[in-house]
């Protein structure tokens, strides 16, 4: 009886441990437009994803003649399963990863897009390591080379994650770290 509540204990803790925290946020390319996501994968392989963003349309409300944009807000979960997991965090916690600088500038000089994304991974022994990127989604293939190879494969595993539950994963409550609305600059 001892070892089974110590086993569920084992269990609800790991299902807690937040092993990858990503936030991006962005701006532009038309003025006014905005959006904001966040991803949580726990150890368990419990993905949280909230993503907020407004309209590059403008509307006028003919009442009161008040601007606006229409805002939307999605917030999913999905679970991957064991070897998913396990495969994901063996790479987070490689040495490739491990090494990787804490901050990429942007490839080029923004105009009209700015956005910025960043990666917390959370190691078996409490310690995090966070990476902070801008415009690395809106960059073009020649400036990605420039990129450490770890680094794009962190960022296409992000993308990939992301996609997962937004075509598999069911409603769920947007997490309370999740600051989605601005201003978050």
């Amino acid at each position: 009886m001892l070892l089974a509540s110590l086993v569920g204990l084992t269990q609800d803790e790991n299902a807690d441990k937040l092993i990858l925290r990503v936030d991006e946020t962005s701006s532009g390319p038309f003025g006014g437009q905005m959006s904001s996501s966040c991803l949580r994968l726990h150890a368990d392989g419990k993905i949280l994803y909230a993503a907020w963003w407004n309209s590059a349309a403008t509307i006028t409300d003919q009442q009161t003649g008040k601007k606006s944009r229409p805002e939307h807000l999605v917030s999913k979960e999905f679970t991957l399963d064991k070897f998913e997991v396990s495969a994901l965090s063996d790479f987070l916690h490689s040495k490739a990863v491990r090494k990787l600088p804490e901050i990429f500038g942007p490839p080029h000089q923004p105009i009209d897009y700015v956005e910025r994304v960043i990666v917390q991974i959370t190691g078996a022994n409490g310690k995090s390591k966070q990476i902070s990127t801008r415009e690395y989604f809106v960059a073009d293939l020649e400036e990605k080379t420039r990129y450490p190879s770890a680094l794009i494969v962190l960022m296409e595993q992000i993308r990939e994650l992301e996609e997962q539950v937004q075509d598999k994963g069911k409603p769920a409550e947007t997490p309370p770290d999740c600051h989605l609305k601005p201003p978050w600059r």
